[in-house]
Formats: structure tokens, sequence, C-alpha cells
């Protein structure tokens, strides 16, 4: 056996393996990689590479397992193509099909045919076993052209397979990964182009960022939108279990999940929603009920709409459809719900300010003064003022 552990220096001599060694060896590691491409995809469906943050399975392989984006997902479509197909599995791991040959089927079995391969894939196994992989290559196509032709085309076409994958981590961040066909796949690219923002020369956010920015911003707006066309108002329900004793601090609230929600989403929830507030005092016991009701009424809302015109936060460019009405002094420290104590935010800055603690003040002028921990001030001038008619 060859040694290449780090304690040992590789002699390029002890490489030199006879002709036989060397099919015995290639016919092991192709054993071996498929039963690699089966444990990829088990840990693919338990979702443990995600506790790290990894976005998918391939990017997992990229980080941790030192692979290219190619070779990523070659492991990763392999160990789909072997736990769908049992048969062609069992043949790859006892090497009854090389991995070439494994190739070859997996070339002529597009998502269509997925289910023609499944009931024929034992007699498809035992027809190409013996093969040399060209003509397994050639039996392959010639499969596939037989299995497209006893497709009906009149009957209607199985839904595309489309997949998501999502669970919380520790840290309270939602990891996952999808799966999407080609139609589906553009309308979502088209969403993310069409979300993104560039907030000038300040803005120091890289590609992924804004682009997780901009998918927040879909999901924000279609919670918003999704009834009517327009900004129907569509304000959120949220159930929150608060602590009355941090109200004048960092409220501690709960969901209906029973999950701890940070303090800067409590107060983003708390300004522009249908609020179930159930207060608890020291002991944990409820105070009060609040019935439902909208925190900014519909009519305030289109007077702040005409006012700012879209968000606040300075060169944002966010339309008033794509915003949450904040109170600049904040709601639980007894702010008022009127124009004055109110500005529009999208809803990734309104999360923003809260969470980063940022301080808003409305100008007579119009204009919204904001002011970061550091001190830095900047102001934006309201977007909502018609144009003037010059001239007679």
């Amino acid at each position: 056996m060859i040694d290449v552990s780090d304690d040992a220096p590789v002699d390029v001599v002890d490489c030199v393996l006879t002709a036989s060694e060397l099919l015995a060896a290639l016919a092991a590691h192709e054993r071996e990689a498929a039963r690699l491409a089966l444990a990829i995809r088990r840990l693919e469906l338990s979702g443990d590479w995600g506790y790290d943050g990894s976005v998918s399975i391939a990017a997992w392989l990229r980080t941790h397992g030192r692979l290219g984006d190619s070779d990523s997902w070659k492991w990763v479509h392999r160990g789909r193509f072997l736990d769908r197909f049992p048969a062609v599995a069992d043949a790859a791991v006892t090497r009854t099909l090389s991995a070439g040959q494994v190739t070859a089927l997996q070339h002529a079995c597009p998502a269509k045919l997925a289910a023609v391969l499944a009931e024929q894939q034992t007699e498809i196994v035992a027809i190409i076993a013996p093969l040399p992989v060209a003509d397994t290559e050639k039996t392959c196509q010639l499969w596939k052209a037989r299995a497209e032709a006893i497709i009906d085309d009149n009957e209607p076409r199985p839904e595309p397979e489309r997949s998501l994958r999502m669970r919380r981590a520790g840290d309270g961040a939602l990891v996952g990964n999808f799966e999407l066909d080609d139609v589906a796949a553009s309308e979502l690219e088209k969403a993310i182009r069409t979300a993104s923002t560039w907030e000038g020369t300040d803005d120091k956010r890289s590609a992924s960022q804004a682009a997780g920015d901009a998918l927040f911003d879909v999901a924000a707006f279609f919670n918003k939108n999704h009834r009517k066309k327009g900004t129907p108002r569509n304000h959120p329900h949220v159930e929150l279990s608060l602590d009355i004793t941090t109200l004048d601090g960092r409220p501690e609230a709960i969901d209906d999940d029973q999950r701890l929600v940070h303090h800067a989403t409590t107060d983003t929830r708390l300004c522009d929603c249908v609020i179930h507030r159930i207060l608890r005092d020291a002991d944990n016991m409820p105070t009060g009920y609040g019935r439902a009701r909208y925190t900014v009424p519909r009519q305030l809302f289109r007077q702040i709409a005409v006012r700012d015109g879209g968000c606040r936060m300075p060169d944002c460019n966010r339309s008033v459809r794509h915003c949450d009405a904040h109170h600049i002094r904040y709601w639980r420290n007894m702010g008022l719900t009127n124009l004055e104590n109110l500005v529009l935010l999208c809803s990734r800055h309104h999360h923003l300010v809260h969470r980063l603690d940022l301080e808003l003040k409305l100008l007579p002028s119009g204009q919204v003064e904001t002011t970061w921990r550091d001190g830095t001030h900047r102001t934006s001038q309201p977007h909502g003022a018609p144009p003037k008619r010059r001239g007679p």
C-alpha cells in the first residue's frame, strides 16, 4: 500500500504500480467514490453541514473539503443520482458499473425521464454492465431516445422539481439550501436584480451581502402586498409575549414559536403591524391583553407616504410600497402615532435603525437627519413632494 500520510513524504518511485495493481487500485477508488457520494447525499439530507453558516452542501464542500466549485457540484449531483436509483447505486458500490458507465447513464437521464429509469434501472444495469464505456454511452443515448418516445406529450407535464430546505441555526440565523429549475431560477434571479440596491460610495456591502439584503426585501415586499396591487397595507400579524419591565430599555420578547426575539426585531415589529399584545410583569404573570389594531392607521400612512415618498435613509431609493412607518420616538417609549413622529423606512433599513439604535430627527424643512453612534450625521430629502409647475 502506498503511504501518503503527512508524516511520510511521498517518493515518486513508491508511486509506481504494475498494470494489474493500478487497475485494482482504480477499482477500489471508484467503489469508495460511490460510497463517498452517497455519504455526501446523506449529509445533505441531514442538514448538519449548515451549522457553520454554509449556504449549501456544495459551499460546505468548497470550504471544508477544499474542492473547487465544479468538483463540489459533481460530488453533490452524483450523490443525488445514486440515492434516487438504488440499483445503480449498488452497481456502483460493487463496481458492477464503472464510474464512466454511471456518468453515461446520469447524462442520459434528465429529470423528465427519472420515473422511467426508476422502473427500468435493474434491467438497464444488467444490459450495460458488460459493455465498454463507449458502447455504454451509445446504449444510454438509445435508451434516452426510446424513453422520450414513450412519454405521452398529451399528458400534463409533471411539475418541475423544486426544493427548499431551511432551519434556524443556534444564533437564530436561517440557513439552508435550495434547488430550482430554470424557470424558477430565472424568476428568482430577476427578483434579486430588481430588489438589489446600491447606496452610493458609502455602500461597503459585498455582492453576496447585497443579494442577501435583496432577498430580505423580496420577502418583506410580498408579505406587505400579496393580496392586491399597490400598497394595501397588509400588516403582518405578530404575537409577542413581552416582559413589561424591559419596555423602557431593550424589550425582551418571545414569539409564538417560543423563540427569544432580538430587541431590534421587537422594536421594528412594534412600529407598524397588527399587534396581539400580552404584557408580563416581573413574576411573568400577564398584566394585560391588547386587541388587534393597526398601530399606524391607513389614512395616516397615506399622509406619511405623500410627504416622504419612500425610504428616508440617505441614498435609499426604495418606494413607498417597500416601506414601514417608523416611530422616531419609539412607540414603547410613549412615542406618539402622529405625522410628526413617523417616517418611512424600507424593511431592511427599518430593522437596521433599531439594531444599531440610530437616532432620527424630522426637521421642519422635511429633511430627516440620521445620527450614528460615532456621531456621524447625514440628512435625506423627502421624495414625495410633487414637482412644481413652471411658468404660467
